[in-house]
C-alpha cells in the first residue's frame, strides 16, 4: 500500500467525519444488532463493513469511534442484556488472543512512553477483543456458521455491482460519505477499484478470503446462490487490479484442491517447511527473496516486500525486546510502508507479541484439524470446517504482503472466532445426538 494512501488515512484520526446517512445507518444497524435473533446478529457488522468507508468516525475527547467500533458497543450491550456470554466456553485460542493483545498494548506503550500510545493500542485491543469474543458468543452451532456464509454470499452481489460500476465509470459512489476517493486511482494504466473499503488491495483480499466459504456452500448443495457469490467475489478481486488479491485467489484454489488430501495435511505441511529450508540453503539470496519475483500486475511491489522482511531479520537485535518505533534509522527506505502483518506485530510489540500472534494462528489451525477428525463421517460439516481452515490459510498467506487496517480487521477476528467456536459447536452437536438417543423409544 502506498505511503501516500496511509498518510491520507491518518488525516481522519481525531477528526469527526460522519455523513448523516452514515449516522442513520450505524444507529439502524446497531439497533438491529441488539434486536435481531442471534442467528442474524452478525449481519449488521458485515453490512457496515462493506458499504460504509472506515474513515467515517466520531471523535470524542481524543478517542476515535469508527462505525465498526460503535457497533462493538452495541454488540456488547446485546451480550449483557441477553446473557449470551453463557454460550462461551473458554479455550486455548481465547487465551492466546487475549495474551497477544495485552502484550501488544503493553509493549507498544512502553516503547513509545506516551499516553497517546496507550490510547491508540487500547482502541486496537477494544476492537479486537470486542469483535472476537462477540463472534465467539453468537456462533453457537453449525446453522449459525452456515447462515453466516449465506449472508456473505447475498451481500457480495450488491458489492460486486458497485465495483462493476466503478470499473466502468472510474467513479466511486461511496465517496459521498468521505474517506475514499471520488475518482478511482489508476496505476500502470489500470483502475484500482476499492468501493467502501480502505484500500483496493484490502477490498480484493476481503472477498478472496470469503471465497472458500462460498465454495463449501456450493459443494453442500447451494449451487446457484454460491455460484453467484463466487463470481461476485472474483469480480471484486479483478476490479481491485492488485497482485495480492489475485495471489489470494491462488491460495483459495490451492486450499480447496487439497481437500481430497485432508488426511495428509500434516505431511504436506512438514514437506513444505522442509522445502523452504532446502531452498534457503541452496539459493544465493535468502528464501524470502522469492517475494521479489512476484509480479502479477505491472507495478507490483514484490521487491518492496522482500526488502522489509530482509531489513527486519538483519535488525533483529534492535526490535526483539520492545519493538521499534523508528525503523527509518535502519537506512532502508522501504520500511516507511510496512506491508507485512507479521513484521508490523514485531515492530509494535517485539518478539513476544509476534510469537503469541503466530501461536494463536497455529492453535486456530489445530482446532480446525481436530474438528475435521471429529466430523469425518459428515460430508457437509467436514466441508464447512475445511472452508474455515482454507479461509484462515488465505489470510495468513496474505499477511506476508499486506498489513490490515480498516474494515478487513473484522473478517480476521470473525475467521479466528469461527475456528475458536468449533469445539463448542462440536460439543453441542454431540450432546444433541446423545439427547436424541436417550429420548428415542426402545
Amino acid at each position: 500500500m502506498s505511503t501516500e494512501f496511509k498518510i491520507g488515512v491518518a488525516e481522519y484520526h481525531n477528526h469527526t467525519l460522519l455523513h448523516p446517512v452514515g449516522l442513520v445507518v450505524v444507529l439502524a444497524m446497531g439497533t438491529a444488532l441488539i434486536l435481531l435473533p442471534r442467528r442474524y446478529t452478525i449481519f449488521p457488522m458485515i453490512i457496515v463493513a462493506c458499504f460504509i468507508p472506515s474513515a467515517q468516525r466520531l471523535a470524542v475527547a481524543g478517542l476515535d469511534f469508527t462505525l465498526l467500533r460503535i457497533l462493538v458497543l452495541f454488540a456488547w450491550t446485546r451480550l449483557l442484556l441477553r446473557n449470551e456470554f453463557k454460550n462461551l466456553t473458554w479455550n486455548r485460542l481465547d487465551s492466546l488472543v487475549l495474551a497477544w493483545m495485552v502484550s501488544g498494548t503493553t509493549i507498544y506503550t512502553i516503547q513509545n512512553g506516551t499516553p497517546q500510545a496507550f490510547i491508540f493500542r487500547a482502541g486496537w485491543m477494544f476492537d479486537g477483543l470486542g469483535m472476537y469474543f462477540f463472534f465467539r458468543c453468537v456462533l453457537a452451532n453449525w446453522e449459525d456458521m452456515d447462515r453466516l456464509i449465506v449472508g456473505f454470499t447475498v451481500i457480495s452481489i450488491p458489492v460486486a455491482v458497485a465495483f462493476f460500476v466503478e470499473s466502468q465509470t472510474a467513479r466511486n459512489v461511496f465517496s459521498i460519505f468521505g474517506g475514499v476517493p471520488a475518482v478511482t486511482v489508476v496505476r500502470e494504466g489500470r483502475l484500482r477499484c476499492q468501493g467502501a473499503f480502505a484500500h483496493p488491495i484490502l477490498a480484493g483480499c476481503y472477498w478472496a478470503s470469503v471465497m472458500p466459504w462460498m465454495i463449501a456452500s456450493f459443494l453442500n448443495g447451494r449451487l446457484w446462490l454460491a455460484s453467484v457469490g463466487i463470481a461476485a467475489s472474483f469480480l471484486i478481486v479483478v476490479a481491485s487490479a492488485s497482485s495480492t488479491p489475485i495471489l489470494a485467489v491462488a491460495c483459495v484454489i490451492l486450499g480447496s484442491s487439497l481437500y481430497p488430501l485432508r488426511h495428509h495435511v500434516r505431511s504436506i505441511r512438514w514437506a513444505f517447511f522442509a522445502s523452504l529450508i532446502v531452498l534457503h540453503l541452496v539459493m544465493k539470496n535468502p528464501v524470502w527473496h522469492l517475494l521479489a519475483r512476484i509480479d502479477v500486475f505491472s507495478g507490483s511491489t514484490g521487491w518492496h516486500r522482500y526488502k522489509i522482511i530482509d531489513a527486519t531479520v538483519n535488525n533483529f537485535s534492535k526490535w526483539w525486546l520492545i519493538g521499534e518505533n523508528d525503523v527509518m534509522r535502519w537506512g532502508v527506505w522501504q520500511m516507511q510502508d510496512v506491508t507485512n502483518q507479521y513484521i508490523l506485530e514485531a515492530l509494535r510489540g517485539g518478539l513476544l507479541t509476534l510469537v503469541l500472534f503466530v501461536m494463536g494462528i497455529g492453535v486456530a489451525f489445530g482446532l480446525v484439524g481436530h474438528a475435521l477428525r471429529q466430523v469425518d463421517n459428515n460430508p457437509r460439516q467436514r466441508m464447512l470446517v475445511w472452508a474455515i481452515g482454507a479461509s484462515l490459510f488465505v489470510q495468513v498467506s496474505i499477511y506476508f504482503a499486506v498489513s490490515y487496517f480498516g474494515q478487513i480487521i473484522m473478517l480476521w477476528y470473525l475467521n479466528l472466532a469461527m475456528a475458536g467456536s468449533l469445539p463448542s459447536v462440536l460439543q453441542d452437536f454431540d450432546d444433541g445426538i446423545d439427547t436424541a438417543a436417550k429420548e428415542r423409544p426402545q
